[in-house]
């Protein structure tokens, strides 16, 4: 019985969902969460003043600080859920790609950079691959020299690690 209760208490500190960032992912984050903290005020009193207008059916002004107010409230719930159970993760520093390592590959004299960051992060624009994307993840836990399959939309392609930073 008393092991029961156990696992019970366990099982509730264990963290609702995973997140895991790198510090320059955390970093923006705490930027962003910031700026919409410095705009809101802004926005509130756009929205004070066109209530002041009067007929709010009909009042465009009013709707649009209030859907603004709006989104900016929910993307401040979102971060400080991230916030609240982020994870951040150091890069590897014994040569083996993990969260934040940036990849130098190969393919075909073909030579290409990635950052591996946590998935809230991913910017493939950017070449910041997630960890759990097809090539993230295949490039994960692997050495300077190795190569790696990996299946992609367009088939498979064929990456060898040449530096690990």
């Amino acid at each position: 019985m008393n092991h029961q209760v156990n696992d019970n208490q366990e099982e509730s500190m264990k963290k609702p969902i995973d997140i895991h960032l790198t510090k320059e992912g955390l970093f923006s984050f705490e930027k962003e969460y910031q700026a919409i903290l410095d705009r809101r005020p802004e926005v509130l009193a756009r929205l004070v003043a066109a209530r002041e207008q009067g007929d709010l059916s009909e009042n465009a002004g009013y709707h649009a600080a209030k859907d603004e107010l709006s989104a900016m409230d929910r993307r401040l719930g979102e971060l400080k859920l991230i916030f609240r159970f982020a994870e951040v993760i150091e890069p590897n520093q014994d040569g083996i790609v993990g969260l934040g390592s940036c990849v130098t590959v190969e393919n075909e004299s073909v030579v290409s950079k990635f950052t591996i960051v946590g998935a809230l992060e991913a910017d493939p624009a950017k070449n910041k691959l997630s960890d759990v994307s097809p090539i993230g993840s295949s490039l994960i836990g692997k050495k300077i020299g190795k190569t790696v399959e990996i299946d992609v939309p367009q088939g498979k392609v064929r990456y060898r690690i040449i530096s690990i930073k």
